[in-house]
């Protein structure tokens, strides 16, 4: 019996979580309110479900109280989170907050398996981070500036990951963290936020070649720093921001297709210049060759991703922790081997849902201001997702980022909450300003037939 229901567990886990991704996806063809608060509802009952059978897993098989108390206070969080939310922005968007509840979910699961000191750090910064993200859609509605705040966002910016490279700590080799008063902080993640703010103040109005050029040559400054600083996840975050904000600003094509020919350009003499960039290539197109050392982690890594099967180890059976750092670069190779690739499929899709409500979403604000800044946390998030698991799976070469409200990291963590509630606020605002009456449009494109429907949908909303 003992070994019985761990194997079960893991079977009500992955039938949970596919059923949360079901319903993600299944709630893009619901229209009216009722049927997506139903959805809404199940997605929080799944939710609260695998917060409890994950903990009660790990308790069973470990015999430490400690994971029921951590349990009661994820239960404790994740309610206080949707309620509160809820209870305060009544327009908010459920999936969105939805979803993102389940990512801090699995997250604090699989955080806890690994180490519960770390758990509780995390657990900290998330209700610290939670308070604090919970004020921004307030802002949002009473500020209206924000647009010409643009060479503020790159100055800050700009300063904060220069401090970095000057002043920062060397770990595995790259500059990413700082030090202040004991507390380590991770700078480029936040500067995410002021750099889309920047792309978005630039372009919303300008999209004209010439300003272009002149904010390429800014954003240019942004990568190169963060490439000295060997910081080649963040770099490669923020220059396809920039690609893809100029195109959807612009909505000329040849802008996407020139700024991909330059990345590749700018890629080869990358690993011409830089020698870590090399040894990143190096260990993608075969670990296996020095895999005592510099290949040991991807190895290890798709070791644990293809020994956990489609149910996986289960919680406490698998050995995570002989993946270096796994609990930060590593996260999904964890979550695979202990609780099983249809799980892991799941959470990406989870994933993948808030990036399509997102872009959805972006797609109906007739502000562009506001739709370039959900554009860029969309393709951020997302685009971040998609280097973390790449380089676990050996898909693309490593680049060291964390799975946003997934990874250990106090800085990754605040920074991710602040975006979806920044997608939050921008939702809640347009909502509230439609229903006021007081919504006036900024004229996305000059073409008189999509200047017709830009004023069509003024008067829908969102």
């Amino acid at each position: 019996m003992r070994f019985i229901l761990p194997q079960i567990s893991n079977y009500i886990l992955a039938f949970l979580m596919i059923c949360y991704a079901a319903l993600a996806l299944f709630d893009f063809a619901v229209k009216n309110g009722t049927g997506k608060s139903v959805i809404a509802g199940c997605q929080n009952m799944c939710n609260i479900f695998i917060a409890l059978t994950g903990f009660f897993h790990l308790y069973y098989v470990s015999g430490k109280p400690v994971y029921l108390i951590i349990c009661l206070g994820v239960v404790m969080a994740l309610l206080m989170m949707l309620g509160f939310t809820k209870l305060i922005y009544r327009d908010s968007n459920r999936l969105l907050l939805n979803n993102m509840s389940m990512l801090f979910t699995v997250g604090i699961l699989i955080i806890s398996r690994i180490s519960t000191g770390k758990v509780l750090r995390q657990f900290v910064v998330f209700l610290i981070s939670l308070m604090f993200s919970m004020a921004i859609p307030l802002i949002f509605i009473k500020i209206n500036f924000l647009r010409k705040l643009k060479w503020i966002y790159a100055g800050a910016g700009l300063a904060m990951i220069a401090s970095v490279y000057i002043a920062g700590e060397v770990i595995h080799g790259s500059r990413i963290n700082i030090s202040v008063f004991g507390l380590t902080f991770q700078p480029s993640e936040a500067v995410k936020i002021l750099f889309i703010f920047f792309l978005a103040g630039m372009l919303w109005d300008n999209y004209k070649f010439k300003n272009i050029v002149f904010t390429a040559v800014v954003s240019a400054l942004f990568v190169v720093i963060l490439v000295i600083s060997r910081d080649l996840g963040s770099a490669l975050i923020f220059y396809i921001v920039f690609m893809f904000v100029v195109y959807v600003s612009s909505g000329n094509y040849l802008y996407l297709v020139g700024l991909l020919g330059l990345g590749a350009g700018f890629s080869v003499v990358a690993y011409k210049l830089f020698s870590h960039v090399r040894v990143r290539f190096m260990i993608w197109k075969d670990p296996w060759s020095d895999i005592d050392n510099k290949g040991y982690q991807i190895a290890q890594s798709l070791f644990k991703i293809t020994g956990g099967g489609l149910f996986g180890m289960g919680l406490g059976n698998g050995s995570p922790k002989d993946i270096p750092y796994v609990e930060t670069d590593f996260i999904f190779s964890a979550i695979t081997e202990e609780l099983g690739i249809i799980f892991a499929i799941g959470l990406l899709l989870v994933s993948l849902s808030s990036f399509i409500e997102m872009m959805r979403l972006a797609s109906k604000i007739v502000d562009p201001f506001y739709r370039l800044i959900v554009y860029g946390i969309a393709l951020s998030l997302t685009f971040q997702t998609f280097l973390t698991v790449g380089g676990g799976t050996k898909f693309i070469p490593l680049t060291g980022v964390t799975y946003p409200l997934v990874s250990y990291g106090g800085t990754s963590m605040l920074v991710s909450m602040v975006m979806y509630y920044i997608v939050q606020a921008v939702y809640i605002k347009l909502r509230k300003e439609t229903v006021d009456n007081a919504l006036k449009p900024f004229i996305f494109h000059r073409k008189p037939d999509r200047d017709r429907n830009n004023a069509n949908r003024s008067k829908k909303g969102i």
